[in-house]
Parts: structure tokens; C-alpha cells; sequence
């Protein structure tokens, strides 16, 4: 074995036959490899609000790649930047599922910012969906500048809008600007510095489309059978062949075929001296934007000659100046010496007849001077000699990869290989793919005379096309030829450096080969291929400016069931969301409605259910809905609306866990009262309704307002129904209240309702309302309410005499009480009058200043009594007044809720 051959053994993929995961491993040595190949063109949306530029942009660049203008922009255009790199680019809408999709998508942004205006919402929502798919690269484009005219002006908005831009994207990106429009076009230098940073930009790994891959489809033809036929490139990774398939938007459908079609923006290989691209090379692919005149296909070609590009050369000559035997004489002269291809198109715009007519018409039809259709000739059966090289070839890598040669055809040895019918396997027929069952199978051949038929099958060299040729001889004959090469590669040594380099291009193509062969037996097609899928019964509309996603319907993500995710209400939306209120989630692939509970998590790792998410606060939710690996970002909406009346991202989460059931806990708080205590028994009543109740609560736990606890006994028949008799720690009260906490499993719905076209989505409560002109209810009891709470004063403390001389003297009482009697003799002896030795003229004076006092405390006391009387007249008008006024702004209240409501619904009636 030569060194070359050694090298190509090295590099050539093992494939071993009793490895299990076969398929597998051959899928991630692929994916391995794609760095080094060719991948698939750098996908750049380009997104931003109404007005912003964006088609203007998307021509710009298109222009400064190609040179060629498009005038109506529909769909996605692919252009050739350079020899091994190509860009797609895409426009997106303002629709929130488009902007949804294609955010998953994208390989690079550029968001697009109006300088007049400002950042708008459309903006942020973008920049949302992006940080909770992945966030893949994004470029920041400022346009509209020139709406500025004072410079000064025009750097402090510059230096705003970028510190804003790095804030929100984590000051990782740049921001560009560009300029005035010239010609309908951004001016080229600007246009210039976007390319470049675009051709050199390292595109960061995004997890969800480096497991999922997808195609977006550059066009799409359908049939009158609902036969729906789309053409794009395989993106993300490697794509597994599989029975199905999800159209993102639209639903999943079963493919009919796959198969990889010519790459109609190819990578340019052959190494040359210019780097550059030559005027030719630069190639533009818009098949909706109708750019091109000439569109191919697998099956067919089609020349599209529009009427404004290709015009007569003398169509606007005035006949009446010359003759037309002159006119005739000029046209052929110049005709002549014109070259082949114009003088081609001329002659197709003259043709007022088809080729197919002209076929029927005429029996030899000649396109092309040198070419003539030629009578049908039966094929012999001949060993041609390139079929002979090629399958000497084929015997060649049989030794060096593991490999099974059938057919003239390369197929892996394989236990993974697609199941197919066993008589179209075993007799060369497998054109058609079915879905084997051992058990519902029926041979097909059961006639005797179709048994020699068979048995010519069961040869050992080639059978087909050719002559049978024996596998034993060949192989002698090749290890014969490879000893004469290796003697003759001995002799020549002077020319050994150029026959490696034949033999290592040889190599390579032959490498190519057999993973070409290897691919499409085993079903996978690497990133970067351009592939076709016809789909059957697609009976749904698409839309030419919405984005055509077709992704691999992955094992496992088809399932529903119950799905855990952390969420949290997103800032700018202006409602919390409430439980079992239906919503519409972004999850994968996929778009859903479906009705979610939220709940927190307690220390013992039970689920609680609340009524409303918390206002700057994380939660769990958990609903009905399609599986996703754990750590997928989703989003959530309440609307699909494209009316900007609010934000209409509501909030966004992470999926935490997957399961077919989870317990969520509601917190229910049962109230009683005690009607007779005794001791540290209580009788309680009105926390059950019957006895039975009771029963099923025997041995719960109860607890009074002021904290003691206790257990509930047993029912009692004192009292009405649902009383029963509990023991606590300590006596309680008459006025004190006895809980019961409960919990209860709250029921989670199973509805889950796929977003499609024609959908009709669930509403909400107040969705209705608002339809059926159904006013709020006003509930008294819902109202909060003034409390007031009255200061209970206890009795004091008596210790009992026979205790306290039993106590330490730490214990004892240190100030002495009086008993009752003591203390009725110090008022008695309070009151008695003082004697004193005055004589009469201070007695007589003393007397007076005792009765003017008397007479004063008597006045004092009927105006204290005026003013008690005028101050309780005064609270009861103000007691009055406020009564009144609080019934009148309830009453005002309501009316002006009422006539709220009736503006709002006359206003969406004159809308509709």
C-alpha cells in the first residue's frame, strides 16, 4: 500500500458493522467535519419598525455584492460575498410571530433604529424574543440621520442612542450609522463598512439550532393536487431523514420526498490567482423577487424575459425616414457581427411560436448550431469504460472502508439502515422508501414462473446497466495494476511530487463520492445542502413576506403533557397575569395556546398556587403543551394582534422540568368560634356544616388567634350540626377564633390548541365581558371595610393571700394592699372637717371665698355640660355629612364605570 492510500485510509470515516449506534456516529462525524466544508449562507435578519429602511438596506447590500438592483423585495435573497461565504438576508415584519421565528433563526441581526423618532417598542420586543432564544450576534444600524441638521444636535443623539444600544444588549455590539439616500440608495461607503463587518463577524454558537435543524425556504411551488413543492438549505446541523416534518406556523405534515437538488449559489472551490470576484461570479438568488432571467430546476428550466430589461434595438427607428429594404439590409449586418448569445435572446423575442409547438410542427428542431436532436437508439449492454473505472474504483475503497459494494453502487454494512420493503431490497428495486413491519409482511412474489427471474438476481459482481462482471478477478487484476504502480512509482522519483497531488485530488473526489453515497443511504444531509421537499395535502395558504420555516420533527417533543417553567412578568407589560387565564407561549418549534396555573414554592417543596404572578418577582407556571429539553427559553403573549396599542410580550421563562402530573396546593383556611369552654376544653361551632366532616378531620391541627394550639376530638351533639369537641394547650377564651389550615389539589386543564392561519382562540373573562356588554359585579362584601379595633381591658392580677405566704420574698408583694374596709376609713377621714384656731374675721373670710368658689365651680360646670351637649351635636352632623358623602362618590363611582364601559364597546362597534 502506497503512502497516499495510507493517507486516504487515515482520512476516510470507519465505519464499523456491530457498532449499535451506527447512524449516530457516522451524524456526529459529519457535524464534526462541517467546520472544514462548507456551510450553509450566513443568515442575516434584518429587523425594525415601520419606515425604518429596511427594504432600502437589504437593496443597498445586495447592490454593493452584485451590482444588480431589485425593485420589488419579496422573501429571502441569497447573494455571493466572497469565494467560500455567502449571506442570506431576510426582512422581517412586524408581526410578533414572525419576529418570534425568525429570532430563532437568525444567525446575525441588524436591528434598525430611526433617529427621528427614537427606540420604539417594536425594537425592545425584538431584542426580548432574541435574549430568550439564544441571543445570537446582533448589529445596531442608525438611519434617518440626516433629519438632523445642527451637528452638535447630531453627536449628542448619536452618543444617546449608542449608550442605550450597549445597555440593552450588554455592550458587546456596534452600532453603525448611515448616512443620506442617494439615488434611492444609502451612500456606498457606509454601505462599504456594514459588508465588511458583516463578512468578518464570528457567529456565536446558539444551543437550540446546534440540536434542531431546519430549513428556511427560499421558494416554494404548488401544484393543483395540493402538492406543495420547497426548496432551501439545511441550517442549524446535521438533518436526519425523517418520516415527518414541522412547517413552523402552519403545522406537522408527512414528507413525500427529500432529496438534495444543484446549489444554485455554489461555493466557488477552484483556487486562482484573484481573490475577488470576477463580474461573473457575483451571483444573486431572489426566486420570489423575481431576479434573474433564468431560473433552474431538477426537472426543468425556465427563461423569464421581462418586458422593461430586454427591448428591440430598433423598435423606436421612424419607418417613414428610411425603406424597408434598407432598414432589412442594417438589421442583418448587425446581426452579424453581434455575438452568438445576444443575437439568441433577439431571435427568442421575435419567436411567435413555442419550442413545443415547433416540435410538433417540425420533426428535426435544431437549438444550437453544431446540435441536432437524434432518433432514439437502443442502449447495448456494454461495459463503458468510464462505468468499468468507476467501479474499479468502488473495489478499490472496499478494503480500505468498510463498506458494501451492490449494484455499482456504495451501501454501509448496517443494522441502522432505513427499513425497507425486503423484495424491493433484495432485488436492486429502492426507489420507494415504506415502513417495514415484520409481522403485516407478505412476500410478493408467490408464482413459480417468476422464480427464474430471481435466481439471474443472485450474482456476484455487478448487475445492472453492464455486463456481469466477476468480483474475484477484479480484485486479482487491481492488486496486479497497484504492484506495477508501485514499481513504476520506484523507477519515476523525479516526478513523484506531482503524482501526489493527482493523488490526493483523486482521493478527495473520491472521498466526496462515497459520503455522497453514504449520506443518502443512510438518510442524512449535511449543513449547507441545498435539498427539496415535496409535501402532499398541503392544503394551507403561505404568504410570500412571511418567513417559510420547515424543521425536523425531533423524537419526543411531539409528546404533550405537563410542562414546569420558571417565569417572570416582563417590566414593560402593563397587567400581571392570573391563573387560568388562557395565554399563548413560544416554546421550541412550536406556538401554543393553552391555560396556565402559577405557583410558588414553599420550604417543604410544595407547590402553592397563586392567584397572580408577582410584580417584580420570579414564579412557576405550569401548563398543558409539547415537550422541550430542559433550559429552552420561551415567551408568552396574550394577544397576536398587530395593533402597538401596549407591550405585547407578557412575560418570559425557562422550562424547568417535564412531567404527566404535578400536584399544586391551594392554602384553604377553615374559621370557627367557641360556644362553651371548660377548662382546656372547648365546644367549637361553624367550621363544619354536618359530623361527617368532622370525621374526616379527627386528630387535625387547630390553632386559636392568640397561638394556642390544639387537635379536634370528636363531633359533638351540643350545638348545631358540625360542632365537636377540641382540647388545647391552655384555656381560651369566649371571644377568641379557632383555624384550621387545609390544602387543597388544584385541577390543571388540558387544553392545548396549536397556532395556525384559521385558528379561533380561546378568550378571556374580561375578553367577553367586553363582547357581551356584561358589566363587573360589585360584591359589599368584597369592598375593604374601616376596622376598628375596641382596646379590651383585663381585670388585674390576685394572687390569693394563702399563695403569697407560701411565695420567696423575691415573689411577695412589696407595697402592702388595703383591704375594702381600710380603704372606705381613709376616705371617711379624708372628708372630715379640719380643725384650726382662727378667729371670727378669718372665719367670716374664709366663708366667702368658700361660697364664691362654689358658686364658680357651679357656672363651670353647666358650661362644661353646654359644650359636652354642642360637641356631640357637631359629631353626629359630621358623622351624617361624611355618610352622605361616601354613598354619593359610590353612587358616582359607579356611574361613571358604567358609562366607561358603554364608551369602550360603542367605540369597538364603530371600529368593526
Amino acid at each position: 500500500m502506497s503512502d497516499s492510500e495510507e493517507e486516504q485510509v487515515k482520512q476516510a470515516p470507519i465505519i464499523k458493522p456491530h457498532q449499535k449506534q451506527q447512524k449516530d456516529f457516522y451524524a456526529e462525524q459529519l457535524q464534526a467535519n462541517e467546520e472544514a466544508e462548507s456551510q450553509a449562507p450566513l443568515l442575516v435578519v434584518v429587523q425594525g419598525p415601520k419606515g425604518s429602511g429596511k427594504t432600502t438596506l437589504i437593496k443597498s447590500l445586495v447592490k454593493h455584492y452584485t451590482g444588480q438592483k431589485i425593485k420589488k423585495l419579496v422573501g429571502p435573497v441569497t447573494v455571493r460575498s466572497n469565494k467560500q461565504h455567502r449571506v442570506t438576508f431576510v426582512e422581517c415584519p412586524s408581526d410578533i410571530n414572525a419576529m418570534s421565528d425568525l429570532s430563532k433563526v437568525a444567525d446575525l441581526a441588524l436591528i434598525l433604529i430611526d433617529a427621528s423618532i427614537g427606540f420604539e417598542m417594536e425594537t425592545f420586543e425584538y431584542l426580548s424574543l432574541l435574549n430568550n432564544h439564544g441571543f445570537p450576534n446582533v448589529m445596531g444600524v442608525l438611519t434617518h440621520i440626516d433629519f438632523f441638521k445642527d451637528n452638535k444636535q447630531l453627536r449628542k443623539t448619536r452618543k444617546k442612542y449608542k449608550k442605550r444600544f450597549e445597555y440593552e444588549t450588554g455592550g458587546n455590539y456596534k452600532l453603525f450609522y448611515l448616512q443620506a439616500l442617494k439615488n434611492e440608495y444609502y451612500l456606498k461607503q457606509d454601505i462599504h463598512n456594514l459588508a465588511r463587518f458583516i463578512s468578518i463577524i464570528k457567529i456565536a454558537p446558539v444551543r437550540w439550532k446546534t440540536e434542531h435543524p431546519f430549513i428556511l425556504a427560499d421558494r416554494y411551488e404548488q401544484s393543483k393536487d395540493n402538492t406543495t413543492t420547497f426548496y432551501g438549505y439545511v441550517r442549524g446541523c446535521t438533518y436526519r431523514l425523517n418520516d415527518r416534518i414541522h412547517f413552523v406556523g402552519q403545522g406537522d405534515y408527512y414528507i413525500d420526498s427529500f432529496e438534495e437538488v444543484l446549489d444554485p449559489v455554489e461555493i466557488i472551490t477552484t483556487q486562482k490567482k484573484h481573490r475577488s470576484l470576477k463580474d461573473t461570479e457575483k451571483l444573486v438568488y431572489a426566486p420570489m423577487s423575481s431576479v434573474g432571467a433564468l431560473t433552474i430546476d431538477a426537472t426543468a428550466g425556465y427563461i423569464t424575459i421581462p418586458q422593461p430589461i430586454f427591448t428591440e434595438k430598433n423598435k423606436f427607428v421612424n419607418n417613414e425616414e428610411q425603406e424597408d429594404d434598407e432598414i432589412e439590409e442594417q438589421e442583418q449586418e448587425q446581426e452579424q457581427e453581434l455575438p452568438e448569445g445576444v443575437r439568441m435572446v433577439r431571435e427568442l423575442q421575435q419567436m411567435t411560436e413555442g419550442i413545443d409547438k415547433q416540435l410538433e410542427e417540425e420533426e428535426d428542431v435544431q437549438l444550437l448550431e453544431g446540435f441536432e436532436l437524434e432518433e432514439d437508439k437502443p442502449i447495448k449492454k456494454k461495459n463503458n469504460q468510464q462505468q468499468i473505472q468507476q467501479q474499479r474504483e468502488l473495489v478499490r475503497l472496499k478494503n480500505r472502508v468498510n463498506i458494501k459494494i451492490e449494484n455499482g453502487t456504495v451501501m454501509p454494512i448496517t443494522d441502522t439502515l432505513l427499513a425497507t420493503d425486503l423484495h424491493e431490497l433484495i432485488y436492486q428495486n429502492k426507489n420507494s422508501i415504506n415502513e417495514f413491519d415484520s409481522v403485516r409482511y407478505l412476500p410478493k412474489v408467490q408464482e413459480r414462473e417468476s422464480y427464474r427471474e430471481i435466481k439471474e438476481l443472485f450474482v456476484t459482481g455487478f448487475y445492472g446497466q453492464t455486463d456481469v462482471v466477476d468480483l474475484e478477478n477484479l480484485e486479482k487484476q487491481i492488486e496486479e495494476e497497484e504492484l506495477e504502480e508501485e514499481q513504476e512509482n520506484k523507477n519515476n522519483n523525479q516526478n513523484q511530487k506531482d503524482d501526489n497531488q493527482n493523488q490526493k485530488e483523486n482521493q478527495q473526489e473520491r472521498q466526496q463520492l462515497v459520503n455522497q453515497l453514504t449520506n443518502s443511504n443512510l438518510g442524512l444531509y449535511k449543513k449547507g445542502t441545498y435539498v427539496k421537499i415535496v409535501i402532499k395535502d398541503f392544503s394551507s395558504s403561505v404568504k410570500d413576506d412571511y418567513p417559510m420555516i420547515l424543521a425536523r420533527s425531533e423524537v419526543g417533543e411531539d409528546n404533550l403533557g405537563f410542562i414546569k417553567i420558571r417565569i417572570k412578568k416582563h417590566r414593560w407589560h402593563s397587567n400581571i397575569l392570573k391563573s387560568n387565564d388562557p395565554i399563548i407561549i413560544s416554546l421550541g418549534w412550536r406556538r401554543f395556546q393553552t391555560i396556565p396555573i402559577y405557583c410558588v414554592q414553599d420550604p417543604n417543596d410544595r407547590l402553592r398556587f397563586v392567584k397572580y404572578t408577582p410584580e417584580y418577582d420570579y414564579c412557576y407556571a405550569i401548563f398543558y403543551g409539547n415537550f422541550a429539553p430542559q433550559g429552552t427559553g420561551l415567551v408568552c403573549t396574550q394577544s397576536l394582534s398587530n395593533k402597538l396599542s401596549k407591550f405585547r410580550i407578557a412575560a418570559t421563562g425557562v422550562v424547568l422540568e417535564m412531567n404527566h402530573q404535578f400536584d399544586v396546593m391551594k392554602k384553604l383556611k377553615l374559621v370557627g368560634e367557641p360556644f362553651k369552654v371548660i377548662k382546656n376544653t372547648a365546644f367549637i361551632k361553624g367550621m363544619f356544616n354536618s359530623s361527617l366532616e368532622v370525621a374526616k378531620f379527627q386528630g387535625g391541627l387547630i390553632k386559636t388567634v392568640s397561638g394556642l394550639r390544639g387537635h379536634i376530638k370528636k363531633p359533638s351533639k351540643l350545638g348545631p350540626d358540625g360542632s365537636f369537641r377540641a382540647t388545647f394547650e391552655d384555656k381560651i377564651q369566649m371571644s377568641d377564633l379557632v383555624f384550621c389550615r387545609t390544602w387543597v389539589r388544584m385541577h390543571i386543564e388540558r387544553f392545548y390548541r396549536l397556532i395556525t392561519n384559521n385558528v379561533k382562540l380561546m378568550k378571556t373573562m374580561w375578553e367577553l365581558r367586553q363582547e357581551k356588554q356584561i358589566p363587573l359585579e360589585f360584591k359589599p362584601d368584597s369592598t375593604y371595610q374601616d376596622q376598628e379595633r375596641v382596646p379590651v381591658k383585663f381585670a388585674p392580677l390576685r394572687i390569693p393571700n394563702n399563695l403569697q405566704q407560701n411565695l420567696p420574698f423575691e415573689s411577695k408583694e412589696k407595697v402592702k394592699s388595703l383591704s375594702f374596709r381600710e380603704k372606705l376609713r381613709q376616705q371617711v377621714e379624708k372628708n372630715l372637717p379640719v380643725k384650726s384656731n382662727m378667729t371670727d374675721k378669718e372665719k367670716e373670710v374664709y366663708s366667702l371665698i368658700q361660697r364664691l368658689n362654689t358658686i364658680k365651680n357651679e357656672k363651670e360646670k353647666k358650661r362644661e355640660q353646654k359644650d359636652i351637649q354642642k360637641q356631640k351635636v357637631k359629631e353626629a352632623q359630621i358623622k351624617g355629612q361624611k355618610q352622605h358623602l361616601e354613598e354619593g362618590k359610590r353612587k358616582y363611582k359607579q356611574q361613571k364605570q358604567k358609562d366607561k364601559f358603554i364608551k369602550q364597546v360603542k367605540k369597538q362597534q364603530q371600529q368593526q
